[in-house]
């Protein structure tokens, strides 16, 4: 392939996931997901009035409240159109961000879910969900390298057309690893085997765990590069979307607000099952 069509192909690339995937339009549907979760975690099974004398509690509370903050300043601001599309390089920057939260409480969720699930024994569980924490951020550092790295070739050799169209379709290749599979299936099925089926809850969160840590590190690193690109050039900048017709936008409305309800009723349904049900 040649220089010039290396080139096209990579700007082909991270144009269509700048009117996409990495679209600023996604701040608020990134972050809405993050503060749920976070809120959830935080109030049910990472609970620190739940967990008493466990000292690593409070610091993790302090700290998913920093990221809910962010993430929901970040969806405050992106209410702001002409704000956010102006300053393009500055939000595409905050969105990499946001998506290191999803990233994170992913892998928190999974984590919790493996640790806690089914605890009789509390300090037994936290021996489980610091070693567990351990392990992720071993293979989390290892699979956004080897995302960094993946990147970096397809940067030399140009990114293919599949790719790229697979930025409209919301499909990641690297999602459907045959390793991955196998390593889901191993981990979810093993213990269960072996154990009767009693731990299929927590096998199935330390499953998602290991998913989670090796697929979604590629979106931050897109998104960083793409607001490097931004940085650089305005070609890869995204138009502003016109203002929509008024019955559309209380349609809109409509939608939001039943999105809204619906998630807090989901969060207090789960904070109530985290904290009050055992199994």
């Amino acid at each position: 392939m040649a220089t010039t069509s290396i080139a096209d192909a990579n700007r082909t690339y991270f144009r269509a996931l700048a009117n996409t995937r990495g679209s600023l339009g996604n701040l608020a549907g990134l972050g809405i997901p993050v503060v749920i979760i976070l809120g959830a975690l935080t109030m049910g099974m990472l609970d620190p009035s739940a967990l008493e004398g466990q000292s690593l509690m409070r610091p993790l509370f302090n700290v998913n409240v920093v990221v809910m903050a962010a993430c929901a300043l970040g969806v405050l601001l992106s209410m702001f159109k002409r704000l956010t599309y102006r300053f393009q390089v500055l939000f595409s920057t905050l969105l990499t961000g946001i998506a290191l939260a999803l990233v994170y409480c992913l892998c928190l969720m999974a984590l919790a879910i493996a640790a806690f699930l089914n605890a009789g024994d509390i300090a037994r569980s936290m021996m489980w969900f610091i070693l567990g924490g351990w392990i992720a951020l071993a293979v989390l550092a290892g699979s956004t390298a080897a995302h960094i790295l993946m990147l970096r070739h397809r940067l030399r050799s140009g990114h293919s057309a599949k790719r790229t169209v697979g930025n409209y379709l919301a499909i990641s290749g690297s999602g459907r690893s045959k390793m991955l599979w196998v390593i889901f299936a191993v981990v979810t099925v093993v213990p269960n085997v072996l154990t009767l089926g009693q731990y299929f809850a927590n096998s199935l969160g330390a499953a998602g765990l290991v998913f989670f840590a090796c697929v979604t590190p590629s979106l931050p690193v897109e998104f960083a590069y793409l607001a490097y690109l931004k940085s650089r050039d305005r070609v890869y900048w995204e138009a502003r979307p016109r203002r929509r017709p008024l019955e559309e936008r209380r349609k809109l409305t409509r939608k939001v607000v039943l999105w809204v309800t619906g998630s807090a009723v989901a969060l207090t349904l789960f904070w109530v099952f985290a904290k009050y049900v055992r199994f």
